[in-house]
């Protein structure tokens, strides 16, 4: 599955515990491509920063999709699409 959209907002070096190890990443909010009012919260995984600046497009890898109980907030963990690497 990927996200696919605009870029509107990111917040680089941020750190997390991913399958029991601690990994860099960024956290990014996305318009989607299609729906440009619908948007996803993503973080972007084993990067400090990304070349993708706000107000670009962006195409995401989705690796785990993440639903907040409590607020019910759904959160995608990423990798930066192989083809911007």
């Amino acid at each position: 599955m990927t996200r696919a959209g605009t870029l509107l907002a990111k917040e680089p070096g941020l750190k997390t515990v991913f399958e029991g190890a601690e990994h860099p990443y960024v956290r990014c909010v996305i318009a989607d491509a299609i729906d440009p009012e619908r948007h996803f919260e993503c973080r972007v995984l084993d990067e400090d920063d990304i070349p993708i600046s706000i107000g670009e497009p962006i195409t995401l890898e989705v690796i785990k999709v993440v639903t907040e109980r409590r607020s019910g907030v759904v959160r995608f963990d990423c990798r930066l699409s192989k083809a911007l690497q």
